[in-house]
């Protein structure tokens, strides 16, 4: 019986010896590089979230594709090629979406490596696809952090046939008003994203473009406006929720997003990320506040003269 016990003691210290020796050349899975949040703004779009001029011209990968007929900066971003529900030609931007280019969706980022995401970024993999040459090392850190850790299937939270949310609008209604109706008003109609002729409100784009909005309550704005959900501790079922509820709003253009082939439709704003107008537009300033100096010390200068 002793004998057994003595067996069984060493065995199972074996054992646990082999699991330790296994774990220990195992590469420890230390915190995430960057910042995943940030990384969501800038897949929304890089160019407005780094405060960067836009490229000229097309992306290189753009006339890799003849589907989408849109051209110039919005080409540059991540979601006119991949989509808000980061699934490509197998989510919203299928065949049947204006936005459809045939490339594919980012789900093989979910559980890999750091470096093996980073490598489709800074060129490694294709030269064509070097967005460090644009951007900085710490940018693609954040959006490398997001790719791998933030994105969701939005199936669960969308109705991929309807593009109604699947939340409950009424519980939508009651965080909206704590947390949204603030700066949206309490119709969502305080904040226009259109223009004086064709206002878009919170209702327009929950209804036509529920997969952008989702991603936008997660991660605000680029230009860090709006705060993100992800960073309040919010669950996906309270997006849901305030998406639903959204979506029972006024709209300001209710035909927006029955013409999905429109390519110049006023949301894409095709020069956000062009900083070029307000670098003029603050020279100009400061030629009329020079003018107006000078104006007054020629006036002072003659008065004095006349005296």
């Amino acid at each position: 019986m002793k004998r057994a016990i003595q067996i069984s003691f060493f065995a199972l210290l074996t054992c646990l010896l082999s699991v330790a020796a296994v774990r220990g050349s195992l590469p420890e899975k230390g915190p995430v590089e960057g910042d995943a949040v940030n990384g969501g703004r800038i897949y929304n779009n890089w160019m407005l979230a780094l405060d960067l001029s836009p490229p000229a011209g097309e992306h290189p990968l753009w006339l890799d594709q003849d589907s989408n007929p849109r051209s110039g900066v919005v080409t540059w971003r991540c979601t006119e090629c991949h989509g808000w529900d980061y699934k490509g030609a197998e989510g919203s931007y299928n065949e049947s979406s204006s936005h459809y280019t045939g490339f594919p969706g980012l789900g093989n980022s979910i559980g890999s490596s750091h470096d093996q995401v980073m490598a489709w970024l800074d060129g490694t993999n294709n030269p064509d696809h070097n967005f460090l040459f644009y951007t900085t090392s710490v940018a693609l850190e954040d959006l490398t952090a997001f790719l791998r850790t933030q994105q969701i299937d939005m199936d669960l939270l969308i109705d991929p046939t309807t593009g109604k949310a699947l939340g409950d609008w009424e519980r939508g209604g009651l965080i909206y008003t704590e947390s949204c109706s603030g700066c949206h008003g309490a119709g969502g109609a305080t904040v226009n994203f259109g223009s004086q002729a064709n206002p878009l409100f919170v209702a327009d784009l929950a209804e036509a473009e529920p997969w952008r909005t989702v991603h936008v309550i997660r991660f605000g704005t680029p230009s860090g406006h709006m705060p993100a959900s992800e960073e309040l501790g919010w669950s996906l079922s309270r997006v849901a929720d305030v998406l639903a509820y959204a979506q029972t709003l006024p709209r300001g253009t209710p035909e927006y997003g029955l013409q999905p082939g429109d390519p110049t439709d006023p949301f894409q704003v095709e020069r956000q990320g062009d900083i070029q107008p307000i670098i003029w537009g603050a020279f100009a300033m400061m030629a009329v506040v020079l003018a107006s100096f000078g104006w007054d010390a020629l006036k002072n200068r003659s008065t004095r003269r006349a005296k």
